[in-house]
């Protein structure tokens, strides 16, 4: 009886454990993706703050508009760890029709040294960019030029009301 007693409280351990473990993984910042698929991490948009997200070199190699999707295909020296991309937008729009939104491209490649060239589609969820013009604007449609920094030309949103 007592060798069944002494293996219940480890066997309770283990299992508070994978219970918090579970929890931890569910509620993980950048885990979660956006309403435009599995693809789209959540939070890969935000507005600029002043907070160091990645200057590690990478190539744009081509930028396109789709519906509420940016897509940016880099280029990165690495391979051995995930580079983390972040689409850092303006606090403000420049005025001109349509109006202009700054942005950088932050790369934070981890720390990785690897010297592979890696070339991946980056997607990146526009809400934020269209929270921010009705913030500005108003609501109802509206038509944005990113202006983002290693792209050759700007990129235009154009959404719905």
């Amino acid at each position: 009886m007592t060798s069944g007693s002494a293996a219940s409280p480890p066997s309770a351990a283990k299992g508070t454990a994978s219970i918090a473990l579970l929890v931890g993984l569910l509620a993980a910042p950048g885990c979660r993706e956006s309403a435009l698929g599995p693809d789209v991490p959540e939070n890969n948009v935000v507005v600029a703050d002043g907070r160091e997200r990645g200057d590690d070199p990478y190539e744009v190699n081509s930028a396109a508009i789709d519906g509420h999707r940016l897509t940016i295909v880099v280029s990165y020296s690495g391979g051995c760890r995930r580079h983390d991309f972040t689409l850092v937008i303006s606090k403000s729009f420049r005025e001109s029709d349509p109006v202009q939104l700054p942005a950088v491209l932050a790369h934070d490649a981890n720390g990785d040294t690897c010297e592979a060239y890696p070339t991946e589609s980056r997607v990146f969820d526009l809400a934020l960019v269209r929270s921010r013009y009705r913030q500005f604007y108003g609501p109802g449609p509206g038509k944005v030029a990113l202006r983002i920094a290693g792209v050759p030309e700007d990129l235009v949103y154009a959404f719905d009301g």
